[in-house]
């Protein structure tokens, strides 16, 4: 998640001040058009008007709304206008408002915000007359309302049915739909069993309690017995508590068992022995289990399947988890059998076929044959193809583009007007509907434009975005755009303070905020290598750097040195492997402490692949590609894994 910081202090300022800057330098020399385009007049203008407006100073307002006919930002005075009388504003001047402009993106909040006052005041007439199709459910159950109370009853709750399936707790708006709804024939202990059952599939507990209200009789004593073994998987190994008489009652058992798998494999396989011994079950409710104890016992013990159970039709998912297994076990005979036994679509992702070129070099298997693999691998610019170049002695391949647009392809682009609104904002601090703009506009475009796009962002400075863009259009080639070489003279700095390199540095921030200063994350995790401020304190206590303030964060000096001392810190602590340092960066010290306690002496390759978060899994494979990709643009030495980090070494 990103947000607009409307306190950052100096850093904030600092880039507001280089776009105007920028702006105002690229338009001079024509490439994105008349400097009076966004003057600094038209944008004190703005910034007035909207302060009259805040004050409640209509007049004024309104009359310098009307000098800034012509700036590309006036429709947002006219929302903002808008928006602080939506209550008393009438239908015919929202919708004129929304129709004259289609492009705008705040338009459609604007008209959501309204459809929304109309439900929650009961004005159905033009609720229902206006309303357009949405993803918010809250917009659908008020829209299903107004059909029901202006006529259309039976629809509104067919279509509720839908809705009221969902396996997540719905807005209060839908209440009093859900209500009606139930009172009908629609509404069936069948149906509720099922979104019972989906809830908890969801994680959602809260839900599935509340849920179980609707139930009675054998449902109902199901349904707890379900909860139950969700909450509680061993209960199910009390094989006489659990009668099976129905469909029901099978359904507890089955779902107690695969939840005890996970937990015990072998106190599941033998309860699932008994309750075999005593109830027949179909082919179709026997084989999942199956499939997921032999998975569980060759992850977790080393025990593979039989070659009865080999020549067993399987799922393409079941020969993947064991040839993961068989990987993760270093069972190389194994490995090689079940990629082989995976769908040619599966097999030929770069993943499985480095793990099948590794098996097969262990276990001696035509060496031309494998050699080839490696050799067709290392020819890809990813984490597995930079591996398998490694392993065969060969330099990984960049394959970057070197074309670039050129200044009329610019020129023409930044005509756009959502772009140059987007621009336009960003230069007035409204990052977030900057933001907004600039996506918007990337969906009128073609390929072509989006990668011209990811330039033209680049050019004024707004990084994260040029990355964002560079990756929409699939410009994979296009490394200057997907890798900058932004902050660079920070990113030395720190390197020679800490003795890391820079390509680490900038690998690690490319992959925590594509590189963006004034990210925050659902976490609280702050600026270009999202530092938790907890964790920038302690930094700081430990270098005794200056104490930083939560708005410091988003200083790239600052977070680049305590980011920067923070890995160098995992660095010494992991014995300068930097995936076990990087996996610590992203999930904390004690659980790679855990990971790697029975790990040593594993080649690293394979220890990265039992990561059990899969966010720190492939966080890991991400820097290490990226650490490769910055060395190639720096110039500098970057295997892809040196000496120290070839072997998972003891704590």
């Amino acid at each position: 998640m990103r947000r607009t910081c409307g306190a950052c202090g100096q850093s904030r300022l600092a880039l507001r001040s280089h776009l105007l800057l920028l702006w105002s330098v690229v338009a001079s020399i024509g490439l994105l058009g008349s400097p009076s385009h966004a003057n600094y007049e038209q944008r004190a203008t703005y910034f007035e008007a909207r302060e009259k407006l805040r004050q409640g100073n209509t007049a004024g307002f309104r009359k310098l709304a009307r000098s800034l006919e012509n700036y590309s930002l006036r429709p947002y005075l006219t929302y903002y206008d808008l928006r602080s009388r939506l209550r008393r504003a009438s239908s015919e001047e929202v919708m004129a408002f929304v129709e004259n402009n289609p492009s705008l993106p705040v338009a459609n909040l604007l008209f959501k915000r309204w459809l929304r006052l109309l439900g929650q005041r009961r004005d159905w007439a033009p609720l229902r007359k206006y309303y357009a199709p949405s993803a918010s459910a809250d917009l659908n159950c008020y829209y299903l309302r107004s059909l029901y109370h202006t006529g259309d009853k039976e629809n509104a709750l067919d279509q509720t049915t839908d809705l009221w399936l969902a396996p997540i707790s719905q807005p209060a708006a839908c209440d009093p739909l859900f209500a009606a709804w139930r009172a009908t024939e629609r509404f069936t202990q069948a149906r509720v069993w099922r979104r019972f059952k989906d809830a908890l599939a969801n994680n959602q507990m809260t839900l599935a309690r509340y849920l179980i209200r609707y139930l009675s009789g054998a449902y109902e004593q199901s349904a707890k017995k379900y909860y139950a073994v969700h909450v509680k998987p061993k209960k199910i190994t009390q094989v006489i508590d659990f009668k099976i008489e129905n469909y029901l009652d099978e359904s507890v058992v089955l779902h107690g068992l695969s939840r005890l798998i996970v937990k015990d494999s072998t106190r599941a396989a033998a309860a699932w022995s008994a309750y075999q011994a005593m109830y027949t079950f179909e082919p179709s409710a026997r084989a999942p289990v199956d499939r997921q104890l032999a998975v569980a016992f060759a992850r977790k013990q080393g025990i593979f399947p039989t070659d009865q159970q080999r020549k067993a039709t399987s799922p393409a998912s079941f020969a993947r988890d064991i040839a993961q297994a068989a990987v993760e076990q270093q069972r190389w005979a194994e490995a090689f059998y079940w990629i082989k036994r995976m769908p040619n679509d599966l097999q030929q992702e770069p993943r499985w076929q480095y793990w099948l070129a590794r098996a097969a070099e262990k276990i001696l298997i035509d060496d031309a044959t494998t050699h080839e693999i490696f050799r067709d691998l290392a020819k890809q610019r990813h984490y597995y193809g930079f591996l398998a170049a490694q392993h065969i002695g060969l330099s990984g391949r960049m394959n970057a583009t070197t074309s670039y647009p050129s200044a009329t392809a610019l020129l023409e682009l930044q005509r756009h007007p959502g772009l140059r609104r987007s621009i336009e904002l960003f230069a007035v601090n409204d990052d977030l509907n900057g933001r907004r703009e600039w996506y918007a506009a990337l969906e009128t475009m073609n390929e072509e434009q989006k990668v011209i796009a990811a330039e033209l962002a680049g050019q004024l400075g707004l990084i994260a975005l040029s990355i964002r863009t560079a990756n929409l259009a699939q410009a994979t080639d296009h490394l200057h755009l997907r890798f900058p070489l932004a902050f660079e003279i920070p990113f030395r700095r720190a390197s020679m303070r800490t003795g890391l390199p820079t390509a680490l540095l900038m690998a690690i921030a490319r992959q925590e905020s594509a590189m963006d200063s004034q990210a925050r994350s659902p976490a609280n995790a702050r600026g270009l290598m999202q530092l938790l401020p907890t964790t920038a304190r302690l930094v700081s206590r430990r270098t005794q750097l200056p104490t930083p303030d939560s708005t410091n964060l988003y200083d790239p000096n600052t977070n680049i040195t305590l980011g920067s001392h923070h890995m160098a810190w995992l660095m010494s602590r992991y014995q300068d492997q930097v995936p076990l340092a990087a996996a610590a960066y992203n999930a904390g010290e004690r659980r790679v402490d855990r990971w790697i306690k029975d790990a040593a002496g594993s080649p690293v390759d394979v220890w990265i692949e039992t990561i059990p978060f899969r966010e720190t899994r492939n966080y890991v494979k991400n820097v290490l590609a990226f650490r490769h990709v910055y060395g190639a643009r720096l110039n500098l030495s970057a295997p892809m894994l040196d000496a120290t980090e070839v072997l998972v070494l003891p704590l």
